[in-house]
């Protein structure tokens, strides 16, 4: 390994590997969503099927991070295993399977909405064209890898913001679902997610000098496009925020002017 190279691999890593079928699985991910809301009975409007698919997704992205902190190491401090692809024998050489399996699902969910009003919403849109340079430019160049990947626990109160739209019409249910929504919003989008990019952010300095010292530009265009996208998902959040303080506290005093 030359000098180049190993400093390359300080702050670029080793994974996703090139023998991976990255391709097949991502296409090969959005045709079982596509079959999968297909397959649900036409007696459920397309919004509900849109929540079912939504609902397994997120169940299965949660499910892959939780295995992930249970079964290997993670190192957040270091710069390849959290601003460049990940280390290979490390674990991260699995994320690659989830992420290929997310980003199918996100091209599955953007061609619905394109081809859907009636699952269609400005900043749903603006949300997947986001992740989907994200996750796509991540995988290609190496860079941001595993930080997207522990981002997909993010989806974990995508599963009873879904719930609660699906019993919109049994109150005890749709109440609870929406309670446990505003609470795993805050914990899983607003903190955790809050914590994992930030720690990608205190890497971005170290991970583009070593870049420079490289000659490596692509990768410094690509690491300054990764964090810009990643401000976006962030205002978003808070942006999402703000609009459920606005909806609790409207409905709470609704509630407040009913009972007076």
């Amino acid at each position: 390994m030359t000098i180049d190279n190993h400093v390359r691999f300080e702050y670029h890593g080793n994974t996703p590997s090139s023998d991976v079928p990255i391709i097949s699985m991502v296409i090969l991910s959005t045709l079982i969503h596509i079959l999968f809301f297909v397959l649900l009975p036409n007696t459920l409007k397309a919004l509900t099927k849109s929540y079912l698919v939504s609902t397994l997704h997120a169940i299965i992205c949660v499910g892959s991070v939780v295995n992930f902190f249970a079964c290997y190491s993670v190192n957040l401090r270091q710069i390849n295993r959290i601003a460049g692809g990940g280390v290979y024998g490390t674990g991260d050489e699995i994320m690659i399977y989830s992420i290929s399996y997310s980003l199918g699902y996100f091209i599955y969910d953007f061609l619905l909405m394109l081809t859907d009003k009636s699952v269609r919403s400005t900043t749903a849109l603006v949300h997947h064209i986001i992740v989907l340079l994200g996750l796509s430019s991540g995988i290609k160049y190496r860079i941001c890898h595993p930080c997207h990947f522990y981002l997909l626990m993010e989806e974990a109160s995508t599963i009873p913001l879904n719930l609660k739209a699906i019993y919109h019409h049994r109150p005890r249910l749709h109440d609870f679902f929406g309670y446990l929504f505003i609470l795993s919003f805050f914990l899983s989008r607003l903190i955790y997610g809050s914590i994992i990019t930030g720690y990608a952010f205190r890497a971005a300095p170290s991970f583009l000098l070593m870049a420079i010292n490289t000659s490596d530009y692509l990768s410094i265009v690509i690491g300054l496009t990764q964090a810009g996208l990643c401000i976006l998902t962030r205002a978003l959040n808070i942006y999402w925020a703000i609009l459920i303080f606005r909806k609790v506290f409207s409905s709470s005093k609704s509630k407040n002017t009913k009972s007076s």
